[in-house]
């Protein structure tokens, strides 16, 4: 499903974010991807849909992403931030979660009935009408990820979707995400989520990959997880 080659970035300032990664990821898999703050979690899913563009290869569904082909390739990509006001900016929710669909031009009909589906699918439904600015932090998660649902890509990449949820709102969203069919590449420090949710576990750190394998026998190394700064994380589900 996606295939990356030798992908380097570097920030404006010249600091490398990216170095030289090589990364396979296939159809249905469910990765964890770990490691300090600033070790490019983020900027690597930045990368899948084309809004940050590196040196090296990217490829989703076999497909190098170049200008021609950034809209379909969105449309396969889903991507959700960490902070979820980031991708809600409307009156409503409706207005939110259908918005990627009305910009393609699609048919009200068919937007009214996926953007139900889409919050049925978080959780969320039959709040069309509610204001996303009076929505809980946790309800914002759920609404902003129906955003990237309605679209129906074949692969989510998820910037921290635990983070600064309470208990119940963490275990809502590992629930929700247990139940997806897609590809999920999951950054997050949330440890616990990895260790449920994700075979496989990706360490990164100052641009590179440290680790790639299994999730159950990193957490088998705690030498590994100490040295990447994973250990003071949150660990129990």
């Amino acid at each position: 499903m996606i295939e990356i080659e030798k992908l380097s970035y570097s920030y404006e300032d010249g600091r490398t974010a990216l170095a030289a990664l090589n990364l396979s990821v296939s159809t249905g898999e469910k990765i964890a991807l770990v490691g300090p703050n600033g070790a490019g979690k983020t900027t690597l899913l930045l990368h899948l849909n084309g809004i940050l563009r590196g040196e090296g290869i990217v490829r989703v569904g076999g497909e190098i992403i170049n200008e021609r082909n950034l809209s379909k390739i969105r449309a396969e990509v889903g991507l959700a931030f960490q902070s979820p006001d980031d991708q809600l900016f409307s009156n409503s929710v409706y207005e939110d979660v259908a918005y990627g669909l009305i910009y393609q031009g699609a048919p009200a009909g068919m937007i009214k009935d996926r953007v139900a589906a889409a919050l049925e699918m978080v959780g969320m439904p039959g709040c069309e009408g509610r204001s996303p600015y009076h929505l809980s932090l946790g309800e914002k998660k759920r609404i902003a990820l129906a955003t990237v649902l309605v679209m129906q890509p074949r692969v989510l990449a998820l910037d921290e979707p635990t983070a600064g949820l309470d208990p119940r709102g963490r275990r809502g969203i590992i629930n929700l995400l247990a139940g997806l069919e897609q590809t999920l590449i999951i950054a997050t420090h949330d440890l616990g989520l990895a260790k449920e949710l994700c075979p496989r576990m990706v360490i990164m750190d100052a641009g590179r990959i440290i680790y790639d394998g299994s999730t159950m026998v990193a957490f088998q190394n705690p030498a590994l997880l100490e040295k990447h700064g994973l250990t003071d994380y949150y660990i129990d589900s």
